[in-house]
């Protein structure tokens, strides 16, 4: 309910300015975002290209100071005194095994770093005429750091100065730069010469003679920081600058640092950048520099590295913050327009709310005077929009209202009317009810009396014949037995007669009181643990004799491994007898056969008989009280029709089921399971 003179909520225009704000945002942030990836990913490929521009560069610089010292390297290699004076070694060991030879050398390439400069063993080798030509060399090209000589068998000649081997171990490594074209050169790993403290590449070349025979090794070591000094000075920027690695990312040159021969980035990122389309890549947390790095490369290709199958590249290094650093003021300068941009919105939003929000404060006045009460109250709302439209329709409803309201109260009126006609008949009804309840509690009293008497009179007229019924049956036994003297055989059947009709009434008798047991759940079962196949045994044998009289073949089948199981032996015993007693009486000739067998977690019991069957239609008024199937073509005297019905109360107390099955014309089977295990309920179909 409105209340008059209660404010509107003012939270439209907010959400209006919010809307707009929130959408110029949104646009701006993903128009910068895509501004600022597109802007990236150009600036990547500029820089990526003038960086591999510097590197191809420095590169082929690279290159040609490699060869041009290869090229002085095999002019040594060709002067006349390093020839013979390998020849000479050779001539000298030349009559020596192989095997004789590897052990002297290395015997002596074991002790020699144990030598020291001065030693006589060392200057053996650095003071002869081939050496001092050596140290020349080395004075004359302040890139190469020191030359040794060794004989086609590997063992040293001459040198410059103390080397760190004597012989020369590999002779895979000897025989491929030997059986090589003339002057092939071989380039070693970086490592670090003792002498003179520097880091070395060997470099190494054949050394043959005029006739083209392989007489040694010329090995010159090349200073790395000599020869590649000028890599240092490239600069590009305030922190551009170049490294020279190998094949796999190991430095051979970075200026100013010490970790020569360490990894210039993590393996993966190293290969990244070798396997990159553009030969650029940014390097997140490099080795050396622990900041992000944007680099480029180039391989040097000089023949010699070709020939040796290494791999160098040249680098060209720069942080990624000043590669990107222009990028990042523009973004600066967006994120200022969008700020901006958001406050020209606000004021945009505050003008177009007041617009979008005036029609609907005039609805929202004519509501409060309508709910009051006022239901003509002027709506004059004219936009030309959605909200005339919803104007119009809210007038319409203000109609429908009024006209509806009148009905109602109409309608209202006349329920009251009837609801009063309605109570009157409600209190009519209830005290009709209400008698015929006390009607029906007094006659179901008086059922229930009668039900009783009725069930004590049976109980006590049965134990009344019981007692007469058992003197006349011991009365006929004592004459059938001859103890009152000789009797004739025509005495005998009318006796035997007799006592076949005592017998039945005491059977009819004992069906109608295990009825009523039953019925008032007055049965007590002696659950016990029992064999099923004794008990159908016992009841066979005992039944024979009604199978004999009517000339019928009594069939035993009993199943092999069926556990005892727990059931009252009498009262399955009762069920087995109806069955089997059944089978004899509506069977005129042919076979009786009991069974049992093992199913699951059940016995089965099966009695099974070659009498005319059942009609399908009498199947249903089966186990039902008092029931007898007129079977052939005349009914049975004899039952009582509480046989099957007893038979199925006793096995469905045992947790088990009873069912028939039959074929008019063919023959009857009745069959009962009891489970093994009395927690068990049988769920198979009939």
């Amino acid at each position: 309910m409105f209340e008059r003179g209660a404010k509107p909520k003012k939270g439209l225009r907010r959400k209006v300015i919010v809307v707009i704000c929130m959408t110029t945002l949104i646009v701006m942030i993903l128009g910068v975002w895509l501004g600022y990836v597109a802007g990236l990913n150009l600036l990547r490929e500029v820089a990526g290209d003038v960086h591999r521009k510097l590197s191809q560069l420095l590169a082929a610089n690279v290159t040609q100071v490699f060869d041009d010292e290869m090229i002085k390297l095999k002019g040594y290699a060709s002067e006349a005194l390093f020839t013979e004076s390998a020849a000479a070694s050779n001539a000298r060991y030349e009559t020596a095994g192989d095997a004789a030879l590897r052990t002297q050398f290395s015997g002596i390439n074991d002790k020699w770093p144990k030598y020291d400069e001065d030693s006589a063993p060392v200057r053996e080798y650095t003071d002869n005429g081939t050496a001092a030509r050596m140290r020349a060399v080395c004075k004359a090209d302040p890139d190469v750091a020191r030359v040794a000589l060794f004989n086609r068998f590997g063992s040293l000649v001459a040198a410059s100065g103390k080397t760190s081997i004597f012989y020369i171990s590999n002779e895979r490594w000897r025989h491929d730069l030997l059986s090589g074209k003339p002057g092939k050169i071989l380039v070693g790993n970086l490592e670090f010469a003792e002498t003179p403290k520097a880091w070395i590449v060997p470099v190494s070349v054949a050394i043959k003679d005029a006739e083209g025979k392989e007489v040694g090794i010329l090995m010159a070591e090349l200073n790395v920081e000599r020869l590649f000094s000028f890599i240092g000075s490239f600069k590009v920027d305030k922190s551009g600058h170049a490294v020279l690695v190998d094949g796999n990312g190991n430095v051979i040159y970075h200026s100013g640092i010490a970790q020569t021969n360490s990894k210039v980035y993590k393996d993966e990122d190293y290969n990244r950048l070798v396997m990159s389309k553009g030969r650029y890549a940014t390097v997140y947390d490099a080795n050396i520099h622990k900041r992000s790095i944007f680099v480029s490369f180039f391989e040097v290709t000089p023949q010699a590295l070709l020939d040796s199958g290494k791999a160098w590249r040249i680098l060209i290094e720069q942080n990624a913050e000043e590669v990107f650093k222009p990028l990042n003021k523009i973004l600066g300068w967006m994120v200022i327009g969008i700020a901006f941009l958001l406050l020209v919105m606000v004021a945009v939003g505050f003008i177009f709310s007041s617009v979008l929000i005036r029609p609907i404060q005039t609805l929202y006045a004519a509501a409060i005077e309508i709910s009051n009460g006022n239901w003509d109250h002027p709506i004059d709302i004219s936009t030309g929009d959605e909200i005339e439209a919803f104007a119009d329709a809210f007038k319409d409803m203000i109609a429908n209202i009024k006209s509806k309201q009148a009905e109602i109260i109409t309608t209202k009126n006349e329920l009251i009317e009837q609801s009063k006609s309605l109570e009157e008949k409600v209190r009519a009804r209830t005290a009709d009810l209400t008698e015929a309840r006390d009607k029906l509690d007094a006659y179901a009293k008086e059922l229930e009396k009668a039900l009783m008497v009725k069930s004590d009179f049976i109980s006590m007229a049965s134990h009344e014949l019981r007692t007469p019924l058992a003197a006349i049956k011991e009365g006929i036994g004592i004459v059938l037995d001859g103890k009152t003297g000789n009797i004739t055989d025509q005495q005998k059947e009318f006796l035997y007669m007799a006592k076949r009709n005592v017998d039945r009434l005491a059977r009819i008798i004992n069906d109608i009181l295990d009825f009523q047991k039953l019925e008032y759940g007055k049965m007590i079962m002696r659950i016990k643990e029992n064999d099923i196949n004794e008990i159908t045994k016992e009841v066979c044998n005992m039944m024979a004799h009604m199978a004999r009289d009517k000339r019928l073949e009594l069939v035993i089948s009993l199943g092999k491994d069926i556990p005892k199981i727990n059931c009252d032996k009498d009262k399955i015993t009762q069920v087995l007898t109806n069955l089997i007693s059944n089978a004899v009486r509506f069977t005129e000739k042919g076979t009786i056969t009991v069974s049992t067998c093992k199913d699951d977690n059940a016995a089965i019991v099966s009695v099974a008989d070659t009498g005319i069957g059942i009609k399908e239609e009498d199947m249903k008024h089966l186990f039902q009280k008092f029931s007898q199937i007129e079977k052939g073509l005349e009914r049975k005297p004899g039952g009582t029709g509480l046989g099957l019905i007893i038979s199925k109360e006793i096995v469905e107390r045992h947790k088990g089921r009873i069912w028939v099955e039959s074929k008019f014309g063919e023959g009857t089977v009745f069959r009962f399971v009891l489970p093994i295990k009395e927690r068990r309920t049988y769920i198979k179909g009939a």
